[in-house]
């Protein structure tokens, strides 16, 4: 942390006036969030950190209720199976979560089944229980198989398509780890 002071005079008044410009600077581990009086945050130029206020809660209607349909949806999710939440965890777990600190990680089944659902009743729609990739992943199953008598053809569906996700998402962050594999295969 560097603190420079400019003093300026004038001649007419003859006071001193003292202006004192702190800028934070910070050459250590990145930091996020609050942290003792001070908040700590990163914009695309560097690290920065400011003392820590309470913000002004106006409780409009708008945002109470937005904050009830936060509710509503975090309840609904302890109304759901034990496999509808595994579902909605093995589609988030193809998903990353938004960048912080330059890291992004898998996205939590909670975390999802939440990010969908608000976002739906805000504007008026309903909630689902399924995730709709995983809806679409089935319809689209059902559209491309095949009634062949008696061949039992092996599932086609989530399963399949949560793999080529998690396929194509290891070949986008690391294509050459991801192209070695390919080739070693086929050759």
């Amino acid at each position: 942390m560097r603190s420079s002071k400019t003093i300026y005079f004038t001649s007419v008044t003859g006071y001193a006036i003292i202006i004192v410009k702190l800028v934070m600077r910070v050459l250590d581990i990145p930091r996020s969030g609050k942290r003792g009086n001070r908040v700590w945050q990163r914009n695309r130029y560097c690290q920065y950190s400011y003392p820590v206020f309470v913000p002004f809660n106006p409780r409009t209607p708008a945002q109470v209720a937005v904050r009830a349909h936060f509710g509503a949806v975090s309840a609904r999710w302890r109304t759901l199976s034990e496999a509808q939440r595994q579902v909605w965890m093995a589609v988030a777990s193809t998903m990353k979560t938004k960048p912080r600190l330059r890291q992004c990680g898998r996205l939590p089944g909670f975390n999802f089944f939440v990010k969908t659902n608000v976002a739906r009743v805000n504007r008026g729609l309903a909630q689902v229980d399924l995730p709709l990739e995983f809806l679409r992943a089935l319809e689209a199953a059902a559209a491309n198989r095949l009634d062949v008598g008696g061949f039992n053809q092996p599932p086609i569906g989530p399963e399949l398509f949560l793999r080529a996700q998690r396929l194509l998402e290891d070949g986008r962050d690391h294509p050459e780890e991801f192209l070695a594999g390919v080739l070693a295969r086929a050759g």
